[in-house]
């Protein structure tokens, strides 16, 4: 196309036609400008292309983590209701005048209680750009679960948890001692059923696996949310 044009011009100049030459010289220069644009549209449109694919494969992949956090807060509230259980039979025993016996498994009652999630698609979205999530409902929700609901909520349990846990530890030790088997067992277990030390203690562990377990809930539901809403995004 440049030679073609450089003929013309050559055989304008030599005929010394200078308006005709001064037309396809502008003439020329406007076919360059239209494939220079041409080029960057293209560059454009690949690069938006390339970023759609890569939003939608990383949201794919926040909605794999957010299903496996669903999977792991149901884990957790499945075992809080299972300790208070425990829990429940322990202050049967107590306040019922029960005997003892090697199944009240007290040292239940030191279990720490902690939730763990999924961020490995959310540490990639923020590697990369938040802003590569087009909609912006959507990014902002993403990061209102992420940076604000999951770690308030689970942050506040492990403080809690670790805080209690040294009460917990002292009131053990305190009234318990652990034989050959690692078994926890009371060092006057009929003396416990009076102590209104130990029994408010218990109850006070029942009462803080509730709060945990209300924890739980409470972000199963943004969690839920979210996914319904980056599906519905996906177009799934």
């Amino acid at each position: 196309m440049i030679k073609f044009f450089r003929k013309i011009r050559l055989k304008l100049l030599s005929q010394n036609k200078l308006s005709k030459y001064l037309l396809y010289a502008v003439g020329e220069i406007v076919l360059v400008m239209v494939g220079i644009l041409l080029a960057l549209q293209v560059n454009n449109w690949n690069e938006q292309r390339k970023n759609t694919i890569q939003e939608e494969q990383i949201l794919k992949e926040l909605v794999i983590n957010l299903q496996t956090n669903l999977e792991e807060f149901e884990r957790n509230i499945k075992i809080q209701k299972n300790r208070i259980r425990h829990i429940d039979v322990l202050l049967d025993h107590i306040e019922n005048d029960k005997p003892y016996n090697d199944s009240l498994s007290f040292r239940r009652l030191l279990y720490l209680e902690q939730i763990t999630i999924s961020t490995s698609a959310y540490q990639s979205l923020k590697s990369i750009g938040l802003k590569n999530i087009q909609s912006e409902s959507l990014r902002m929700e993403i990061i209102q679960l992420m940076e604000m609901t999951y770690p308030n909520v689970i942050n506040l349990i492990r403080d809690v948890s670790m805080q209690r846990y040294s009460v917990t530890r002292n009131v053990f030790n305190k009234f318990f001692r652990t034989n050959r088997e690692s078994v926890a067992v009371p060092i006057d277990y009929e003396g416990l059923k009076q102590n209104r030390e130990f029994i408010n203690w218990i109850y006070n562990r029942r009462a803080w696996k509730s709060g945990v377990i209300a924890s739980n809930y409470r972000l199963i539901e943004p969690t839920k949310e979210l996914i319904k809403n980056v599906n519905e995004y996906l177009g799934n």
